[in-house]
């Protein structure tokens, strides 16, 4: 998009080394560390020499605004861009690749296939009549003009905006009165922060001491299974650290996550919520865990109501279980089904509950019915056996704090437990 530079905020450019220079003030903000009104005064003189070449530029009389795009995960990306094309002007195949590790579970092309098929009057469900017109069927978004690219990309940063200002887990930029930009710590008290995830508490009264939250820094929509691998390497390391530190007091943990939408605009921050218990009721966990979904699932429900996601030690086959005539791909997709674990075995396409009762899997349910299913069910089962009141798990009160209440709690909580024994973010400074 063009505007003039009479018609737009004056905005500045941020270069890798800026980036890295607010990523260390962030840090010093959220540990009250001296050296912050020194690294303030880096970051000015930065900005001051990034906005003058910037201001410069806009005297020549327009700039260009790339808009990002959202994927399927609700995650910014950059749009795509004509240098990915061949000589040919179809994609590349590295073009191609990208499109699909961004697309991962999108369904836009099935539902362009669809509407084609649904247009197609003389359709026949016969692979020869699939073949001769699959060139025809195969046309869809691809085919957008570019105006009609534009409105959409136009379209999904505007719901993207609307719903990070109104998530309270996120790093929002915040715009100075110089025409700077500064990150905005989220509204809950920091506790850890990794590369890509982080260790917050929760922003409302927590359920029990201990309670704790493992959310991606990045907003991720919904389900963590869409983070990449190397933030799920960072959430299975804050549940080990976790782990450690609550048997250190004689204590289990079970990390609970509730995703009542798939839909990016309507669903929060990724979160998985660490609620402690004494040792010898997290052992009986399961069985509390199991009898609850047993008796808020439906009864003539699609899905099994208690979907097992502990790795097995082997990989182990159905009886009825026939894929002879199946490609490779379908081999390995099976095998990974059959060895087990979260990652092989829920699915982000659809809402669902689940809790772990170590790093590895525990203990899975498909919500069919979003309207029936209590998003507190989690908490739920941890307050009664805990013996606690409804209030402290179906609607806890807000706290309304301040930056440095919100250091001052996450603090005490570090120093109540122990934390900086069993921080492995320690080593990434």
């Amino acid at each position: 998009r063009h505007r003039a530079a009479a018609d737009r905020p004056r905005a500045t450019s941020y270069s890798a080394d800026l980036n890295k220079l607010q990523a260390k003030i962030m840090k010093a903000r959220l540990t009250k560390s001296p050296d912050l009104p020194e690294l303030e005064r880096q970051l000015a003189a930065a900005v001051a020499g990034s906005s003058s070449s910037s201001s410069n530029s806009a005297e020549r009389g327009s700039a260009v605004v790339v808009l990002p795009r959202v994927d399927s995960r609700g995650r910014r990306q950059p749009r795509m861009a004509d240098a990915g094309a061949g000589e040919t002007g179809e994609p590349s195949i590295a073009e191609m690749a990208r499109i699909e590790r961004e697309t991962e579970g999108d369904d836009t092309m099935d539902r362009a296939l669809a509407a084609q098929i649904a247009r197609d009057a003389a359709f026949a469900n016969d692979l020869d009549y699939i073949d001769d017109n699959a060139e025809r069927l195969a046309r869809g978004s691809r085919d957008k003009t570019s105006a009609q690219k534009k409105q959409a990309a136009v379209r999904d940063y505007k719901a993207m905006e609307a719903a990070l200002g109104e998530c309270d887990m996120c790093f929002k930029r915040q715009e100075q009165a110089d025409g700077s930009e500064l990150l905005r710590p989220p509204a809950h008290p920091m506790v850890a922060l990794g590369n890509r995830v982080c260790l917050m508490l929760p922003g409302r009264e927590p359920m029990c001491d201990g309670h704790c939250i493992i959310a991606p820094i990045e907003h991720v929509a919904g389900s963590s299974l869409q983070c990449e691998d190397d933030a799920w390497d960072e959430i299975g390391n804050f549940m080990k650290c976790l782990l450690r530190m609550f048997a250190a007091r004689g204590q289990g943990a079970v990390f609970v996550e509730t995703v009542m939408s798939t839909q990016p605009s309507k669903a929060g921050h990724c979160a998985i919520e660490c609620l402690p218990l004494p040792l010898d009721m997290a052992a009986d966990a399961p069985a509390y865990f199991r009898e609850a979904l047993l008796a808020t699932a439906d009864e003539w429900s699609q899905h099994r109501k208690v979907i097992d996601t502990a790795p097995r030690d082997r990989a182990v086959a159905p009886a009825n279980d026939d894929v002879r005539d199946q490609d490779r791909n379908h081999h390995a997709a099976r095998d990974a089904i059959r060895r087990g674990g979260f990652r092989n075995t829920m699915t982000a396409k659809t809402p669902y509950f689940h809790v772990w009762f170590s790093p590895h899997g525990g203990m899975g349910h498909v919500i069919e019915n979003p309207a029936r299913f209590p998003p507190w069910l989690g908490r739920e089962v941890v307050a009664g056996m805990l013996d606690l009141p409804p209030a402290v798990y179906r609607k806890p009160r807000r706290l309304k704090e301040t930056h440095d209440q919100r250091c001052d709690r996450a603090a005490e909580w570090k120093r109540q437990f122990g934390w900086a024994k069993y921080d492995w973010t320690a080593a990434l400074e």
